[in-house]
């Protein structure tokens, strides 16, 4: 998500020949969707009382456990799965890419959190500003006042505390800045925008979260510009690794044209929201949430019959993104072709109740027009801004501007 990878040098795009997008990535990609899709609707499943996820909401607020289920659940709210196994799959994910970057080897994907060695940083600011947020501040008992049934006290995992480290540098001075700015500002100002201004109107939540990440990320960032404790690193050594043993490992050094490439990349983008883009971690996080999914459906919060169809589409609007916008992936480190992923397509799965033909509608126009719209944003915001405005503003308007565009057809007018 951020601009901190270091890009491939002039003569280096020079000597190289584009070949474009692997159509064979492409295909398979979605192959995989479809077959994801049906065996998630059609394979049998154990429907264990194990974790629902209503079970889990009713009791987080007064009791200890399910809070730190609940605290769990919250790695991957994100991508609207809110597993508890999913979010063991993350982590366990992100530490196996991590133990391959320290090592400069290519088998760890793409770098975790983008700079190698700064993944340890991140996780400790998002992980100190879920606590504030979930132990501290106690906003889990926000369910007990609002009838939401489901509060988006994730979001300092995936903004602020992130953001105040990759602009800052990582030491304990932002990582304790940005959780504390994350965790008192991000749920409260989210619960606002849905219950006041989106619930009355039918609109997706996910509008909510990402314009809060939008505005509380500015206002952070304009408080941090005013903290005298809080210096920018200059140089920014901490941005220029070693140079890797591992010649795959150098940053645009692979092959964009493969097949491989294609379903790695695709897959990576279920774990740019938290800023690690990976595919270990999005791997193990995927197959976290299809064991929590065959244990109980319930257990996740989309489990009642939108999950397979939520996750399906999810996939198709990255592949369409890196399909159409490969050169973009081929000439530069970074493309956020992971915005509609966790914002487009599920939020009008959710919107629709499960619509197939207007989700898989919404999917393609989302993997289209997000990525573009958040760079484009991206590249007019003010010097010290994060690339986390543009493409949470990106999330926002694309959600709204496909929804209304949903609303509008005849068959989506019930909605």
């Amino acid at each position: 998500m951020p601009d901190l990878s270091v890009g491939t040098s002039p003569e280096v795009e020079s000597q190289r020949e584009y070949r474009g997008p692997s159509v064979v990535g492409f295909a398979l990609t979605i192959l995989i969707a479809l077959g994801l899709y049906f065996a998630m609707t059609h394979l049998p499943k154990l429907n264990l009382d194990f974790l629902s996820y209503s079970v889990v909401a009713e009791n987080a607020p007064h009791n200890m456990f399910y809070r730190m289920i609940w605290f769990v659940q919250d790695f991957t709210n994100a991508q609207f799965f809110a597993s508890f196994f999913a979010g063991i799959g993350l982590l366990l994910g992100a530490v196996v890419a991590y133990y391959f970057s320290i090592k400069r080897s290519s088998r760890g994907g793409f770098t975790i959190s983008y700079v190698v060695g700064i993944w340890p940083w991140v996780f400790a600011a998002q992980l100190l500003g879920l606590i504030i947020s979930v132990f501290i501040c106690n906003y889990v008992n926000l369910l007990v006042v609002t009838d939401l049934g489901w509060i988006p006290t994730f979001i300092p995992f995936v903004s602020i505390p992130v953001i105040v480290v990759l602009v800052y540098g990582p030491n304990w001075k932002s990582v304790f800045t940005g959780a504390v700015l994350g965790g008192i500002s991000g749920t409260p100002i989210g619960v606002g925008i849905i219950y006041y201004l989106l619930d009355p109107f039918n609109l997706p939540a996910v509008v909510a979260n990402t314009f809060t990440m939008s505005i509380t990320g500015i206002i952070a960032l304009e408080v941090c510009r005013t903290l005298p404790w809080m210096k920018k690193p200059e140089p920014e050594t901490w941005l220029t690794p070693p140079e890797p043993q591992d010649a795959g490992f150098k940053p645009n050094a692979q092959d964009t044209s493969t097949a491989s490439w294609f379903m790695r990349r695709v897959l990576a983008d279920f774990s740019e929201p938290q800023f690690w883009g990976n595919e270990w971690a999005s791997g193990l996080m995927i197959l976290g949430l299809l064991l929590d999914f065959f244990i109980n459906p319930e257990s996740v919060f989309y489990g009642n019959g939108t999950l397979p169809l939520m996750l399906a589409c999810a996939i198709l609007s990255s592949a369409v993104g890196v399909f159409l916008y490969h050169r973009k992936w081929t000439d530069a480190p970074f493309y956020p072709t992971f915005v509609p992923v966790v914002s487009v397509a599920p939020g009008i799965v959710a919107l629709t109740g499960g619509d197939v033909f207007l989700s898989v509608l919404a999917a393609i126009i989302g993997g289209i027009i997000g990525g573009p719209f958040a760079d484009a944003i991206n590249r007019h915001i003010p010097e010290g801004w994060h690339p986390l405005i543009g493409n949470t503003m990106s999330m926002s308007i694309c959600t709204l501007f496909i929804a209304f565009i949903i609303k509008a057809l005849p068959m989506g007018m019930g909605f």
